[in-house]
């Protein structure tokens, strides 16, 4: 191992190897044609994916190794370590009822010579409960309520987990240097359990913002590890400032744009019944009827018609039924197995095939606004940041995607289309937001506020608006 060698592992042990993400980001602005020219070359310089991002951010926020003990008192200062946990009653379900004929002599279902049975299903949800615990350290706006230990029960609140704070997301934070968030969450609603994670580490100099992120959002079905640096320019104004920023930015997630069709077609161009056995574990029996009454089966089937009109309905006689990989019977045709559990296993399946496919990362141009101006009558802050022009790195990454979709819109056949090499593409990737207060009287208030993300077409957004009135006498 060469003395470079060993510098770049000292170096890739003490940021993580996604840290580099930063570097071939810069490079990649100033020296794009070169990175194209010798991208292979330095691939080893990127993580594998939103995992290490997750990684990075944790050991970088709760690892005191790295600093002096001085460090890391500033480091720690004024953050704040919540938990919160929330239960609240369910929705009501009524219970359900069925009927089927049970033959009284074997308990068993007879549907010809059968007695009605009637069978309640009591449908009984478990509760709604919110569960978060994080650290966060983030400079609070001056419209913003006062939260914490020193604040709560005087005038102020406690840290819960649920609240939303739309200016977490903000390019710009309140003061320069470091800002940080850990938050993790689960909860469910009306029997559907869900979680959300989130880390961010943003540093704010005088003149470059530098952050790194990541995000799972399992309600919105979007995760992505996304780091920025950013050169910023900012002009202050009369109760407030406004910031312009343009760097690069480095971002991974999941294989995002593609159908089935492009990523695996032998559920489509091979008979579906052999390939549910080989990729579901299902089983197929063929069953067939007795039409003479001499015990035992034909080995065929027969037409049969409706009895007032004559019209043709089918052919019974002959079919499947489908076991699981346990053996429990799923369906007793090929029809019903085709219908009802094909789909979902087929969209099961292709997620795994997604997963299996890791992370992809794209470099992009990276641009942000960010206004802020706040009196006690009126305050506004608001933010945006634009990813227009995007480098992809892996065969699974947008630029591909976005090949595609033109080529499922020509009405090109999935087993013609041919993936793109690493290259260049242009798409919107876009978030913004914005916290607005308006008094027009002592006793008369207007509010919005709210962020909305669109990555790689993926929106998430949390809004509200408002008034307030109050009366103050008759």
């Amino acid at each position: 191992m060469t003395d470079i060698d060993k510098l770049q592992n000292v170096f890739e042990n003490l940021i993580g190897s996604y840290g580099w993400l930063f570097l071939a980001g810069v490079a990649a602005l100033f020296f794009r044609n070169l990175i194209i020219n010798t991208v292979a070359g330095i691939m080893f310089l990127f993580g594998s994916g939103s995992y290490n991002m997750k990684k990075l951010l944790i050991g970088l926020l709760l690892s005191t190794s790295l600093f002096g003990q001085g460090v890391i008192s500033n480091f720690f200062k004024y953050s704040t370590f919540y938990a919160g946990f929330n239960l609240a009653s369910p929705k009501w379900e009524d219970d359900r009822y069925t009927l089927s004929m049970i033959d009284p002599e074997t308990g068993e279902e007879n549907w010809w010579n059968g007695e009605v049975s009637v069978q309640k299903e009591e449908r009984d949800l478990e509760p709604d409960f919110d569960l978060s615990f994080g650290i966060r350290k983030i400079a609070r706006f001056n419209y913003e309520p006062k939260r914490g230990v020193k604040n709560a029960g005087v005038g102020g609140e406690w840290y819960k987990g649920n609240e939303v704070s739309p200016n977490e997301a903000a390019t710009v934070g309140k003061v320069k240097g470091f800002e940080y968030l850990l938050k993790y969450s689960e909860n469910r609603r009306w029997d559907e359990q869900f979680r959300s994670q989130e880390y961010f580490l943003r540093y704010l100099g005088d003149w470059f913002i530098l952050k790194a992120k990541y995000s799972d959002m399992e309600l919105e079905d979007l995760r992505y590890g996304q780091s920025d640096l950013r050169f910023r320019k900012e002009l202050e104004t009369e109760n407030g400032s406004f910031n312009v920023s343009v760097g690069v930015g480095a971002r991974t997630h999941p294989a995002y744009g593609f159908s089935p069709t492009v990523i695996d077609s032998s559920w489509y161009t091979s008979a579906w019944w052999d390939f549910a056995a080989d990729e579901f574990g299902v089983d197929d029996m063929s069953y067939s009827a007795d039409s003479n009454g001499d015990g035992y089966p034909d080995y065929q089937g027969f037409s049969i018609y409706d009895n007032a009109t004559g019209e043709y309905v089918g052919w019974v006689g002959f079919d499947y039924r489908w076991f699981d990989a346990d053996g429990n019977l799923m369906a007793m045709t090929d029809r019903e197995f085709y219908q009802y559990h094909f789909p979902e296993l087929l969209e099961t399946w292709f997620d795994d095939q997604l997963k299996s496919l890791g992370s992809q990362r794209e470099i992009s141009v990276s641009l942000g606004l960010d206004w802020y101006q706040y009196t006690e009558n009126f305050w506004i802050h608001a933010w945006g940041s634009l990813y227009p022009y995007h480098y992809g790195l892996d065969k699974y990454s947008y630029h591909n995607a976005i090949a595609w979709k033109e080529h499922e819109e020509e009405g090109e056949e999935p087993e013609t289309f041919e993936f793109l090499d690493t290259g260049t593409e242009i798409w919107m990737d876009y978030d913004f937001g914005a916290v607005i207060g308006f008094k027009l009287k002592e006793n008369l208030g207007f509010y919005a506020e709210g962020k909305y993300l669109d990555y790689w077409e993926r929106p998430a957004y949390d809004i509200k608006v408002g008034l307030n009135y109050q009366f103050v006498g008759f």
